[in-house]
């Protein structure tokens, strides 16, 4: 749970303290006294109960991180070439990868597989496609390979 979520939850739980009492007066017609004692109560309930559902694993903290997704690429058949990241400096978002006959590729973060923030390491095994842009070769479609 981050720090934001615990804010939230504590501005949720005063608000709701408050408005609450106050609806149930409106709409329903009951008379609901405005004492420190049903504010506190309220304000506990509804606490305990957006702290219960920060807890709950979400659909996003489930979901596969793109580094996952660059290294779920195993297939036999995968016609791209294999290399081997040289280095990748993650500030500036570029690096190098070596072919197997030696040469050296430049990579741009943007041709990595995956979605969010996408790195390479210094001597991860990557596949990938080549292709001659105007500063040289340039490697396209990458993807880490599980060892």
């Amino acid at each position: 749970m981050s720090g934001n979520q615990l804010i939230k939850s504590i501005l949720a739980s005063v608000l709701a303290a408050f408005i609450i009492p106050f609806l149930l007066q409106r709409v329903a017609s009951i008379d609901i006294s405005f004492s420190p004692a049903v504010l506190a109560t309220i304000a506990i309930v509804v606490f305990v109960v957006t702290l219960a559902a920060a807890w709950q694993p979400s659909a996003a903290s489930s979901a596969p991180s793109a580094r996952q997704d660059a290294e779920a690429d195993n297939d036999a058949n995968d016609s791209r070439e294999l290399g081997v990241v040289k280095w990748f400096n993650v500030s500036k978002g570029f690096g190098f990868i070596t072919r197997d006959n030696g040469d050296d590729v430049f990579v741009h973060f943007r041709n990595i597989r995956g979605r969010g923030h996408r790195s390479l390491n210094e001597g991860q095994k990557v596949r990938f496609n080549v292709r001659e842009s105007e500063k040289g070769l340039q490697a396209e479609d990458v993807s880490v390979v599980n060892s």
